[in-house]
């Protein structure tokens, strides 16, 4: 009875405790009360600070009443045992935890009664220690059965590693008072259900690897269905297309559209048809269009054919003055063979400051100061060999107005030199210096040597009075008529063979003419040949 009333109060316990904390944590506020204001971040962490120190209170207060509520248990038990110290000593105990403690209050009144008329015995002692050390064992029995029931509890609720930590304690504590206490089947049963624990984990384990298995099945599943159904969407928007096109007789758009189909889905039998469609359409509208272009090129070269057979009379445009001189001066390639050397831009400048007026007035003047005066007037680079200059004489000479180039060519008359243009300067040095290397170029001289034939034509004469006839017959006249006509008019002069110039011939005219001395005979590296 002693056990079971402790057990109740025990219970009570961790009923309240939980609910007071429950109260503490949240507090009810009345229905209808204004808002609480806005506090700031320090008011709120000082609110914060005395709710939890509240709240702790609460929970040493209900820890000192439940330890109060513990001690007049076990002092009940004593009284009920006549162990009247032990249960006084309790009281007293339970009294410093909770001084309003009602129960403490009677127990140890009833309790101090009880001992000033009982007087402790020599002999009672061991009996007392016999009565405390099963009270203490029947209370480790007690917390042993409620640990195997909420280990129990907790392997009903598949909670089996919180169980199997559980049932270990269980199985420990048994095993540590089966010597001292009967605990029955507690240890042997706490041992079954841990390794009921274990299959269970590993059963859960399983479980929850086929719902995970499964789980992923069916999201593969789905994205499987989603794929497939975005692939129709996109082949139906495809076909869509390909008949706008076909419709439009774009048939080399509606066979790629219809491609890129066959490749997602090889089997679809619409974007099969209309890829034959579009291809025998497009090979009939080529057929069409050469056809059309046939008769069309057919007509025309008939146009042309029967133009053609017109006789024309050739016309002769009409050229102005002002493009007859230009086409008069504008220069053709004559050479055969290599392309025509374009001017450079810098071979432009220079001739452009070649052509420039200048003047000076130079008494011996040395030939280098001469380049450097010429060279800052008229902005233009001038080298000078100096090697094939040093022994050149001081030039004197006056020029107003003159083109530079003109008074360039009398200076270096007065010097025995030559220039050319080169790198984008003006080169001076001696003639063997600067004598550039040759280059083959051919030029058409059909015009010159051509042999152009000179028929004799009837000699013509004008009819007169006389009887003198153009054919050399007589109108009416003597037979001599046309001997008269020869003697007016005089006889043709004989014809003087006009000589034919050869190739050979207009070969040595130019060795003689140009540059004479430097043309290399038996086709050297500057012959001229024919």
């Amino acid at each position: 009875m002693t056990r079971m009333w402790q057990l109740g109060w025990f219970c009570g316990l961790l009923v309240i405790v939980p609910c007071a904390l429950a109260w503490a944590a949240a507090p009810p506020t009345p229905k209808g009360d204004a808002p609480a204001p806005v506090l700031s971040p320090e008011e709120q962490a000082a609110q914060d600070l005395i709710k939890r120190y509240q709240v702790e209170k609460r929970v040493q207060e209900d820890q000192r009443r439940f330890q109060a509520a513990q001690h007049v248990a076990v002092a009940q038990a004593h009284l009920n045992n006549q162990a009247w110290e032990d249960a006084r000593r309790h009281f007293e105990e339970a009294l410093k935890l909770d001084e309003g403690n009602k129960d403490a209050q009677e127990g140890l009144r009833k309790t101090l009664s009880l001992l000033a008329v009982v007087k402790p015995k020599p002999g009672d002692l061991a009996g007392d220690y016999a009565r405390q050390r099963a009270i203490a064992l029947d209370v480790q029995k007690t917390e042993l059965m409620n640990m195997f029931e909420a280990a129990k509890a907790q392997y009903a609720k598949e909670q089996y590693l919180d169980a199997i930590e559980s049932l270990t304690r269980v199985a420990a504590r048994g095993r540590y008072l089966s010597p001292n206490i009967e605990v029955g089947d507690i240890v042997t049963e706490a041992e079954v259900l841990i390794q009921k624990s274990l299959q269970g984990i590993e059963a859960k384990k399983a479980r929850d690897e086929e719902l995970r298995r499964k789980a992923a099945a069916e999201e593969a599943k789905k994205l499987v269905e989603m794929r497939e159904r975005l692939v129709e969407e996109r082949t139906q928007a495809l076909y869509r297309q390909a008949t706008t096109l076909f419709a439009e007789r774009r048939y080399d758009e509606v066979q790629k559209v219809c491609e890129e189909i066959l490749r997602k889905d090889p089997a679809n039998g619409a974007a099969i048809t209309m890829l034959d469609a579009a291809r025998t359409a497009a090979r009939q509208e080529a057929i069409d269009r050469a056809l059309k272009e046939r008769r069309t090129e057919t007509e025309r070269h008939w146009q042309e054919t029967q133009a053609y057979c017109v006789p024309y009379t050739e016309v002769r445009p009409y050229m102005p003055p002002q493009l007859f001189e230009k086409v008069r001066t504008r220069k053709a390639p004559s050479f055969i063979g290599e392309a025509e050397m374009v001017e450079q831009d810098w071979e432009r400048r220079i001739k452009e400051a070649l052509n420039k007026k200048v003047t000076f007035d130079f008494v011996e003047t040395p030939l280098q100061d001469v380049v450097n005066f010429l060279s800052s007037l008229v902005d233009v680079t001038i080298v000078l060999d100096t090697a094939a200059v040093k022994d050149a004489p001081n030039v004197t000479l006056r020029v107003n107005e003159m083109r530079l180039q003109s008074a360039l060519n009398w200076i270096l008359k007065l010097v025995g030199l030559k220039y050319t243009l080169k790198d984008e300067a003006i080169f001076i040095s001696k003639a063997e210096a600067i004598q550039e290397k040759p280059v083959l170029r051919m030029y058409d001289v059909t015009d010159l040597t051509i042999e152009i034939k000179d028929f004799k034509g009837r000699q013509q004469a004008l009819a007169s009075d006389s009887g003198y006839s153009s054919t050399g017959s007589s109108f009416g006249g003597g037979g001599d008529s046309g001997q008269m006509a020869e003697d007016f008019f005089g006889a043709d002069e004989e014809e003087e063979e006009e000589e034919t110039l050869t190739g050979q011939a207009l070969v040595d005219f130019i060795k003689k003419t140009i540059a004479p001395g430097t043309w290399a005979e038996d086709g050297g590296a500057a012959a001229g040949g024919f």
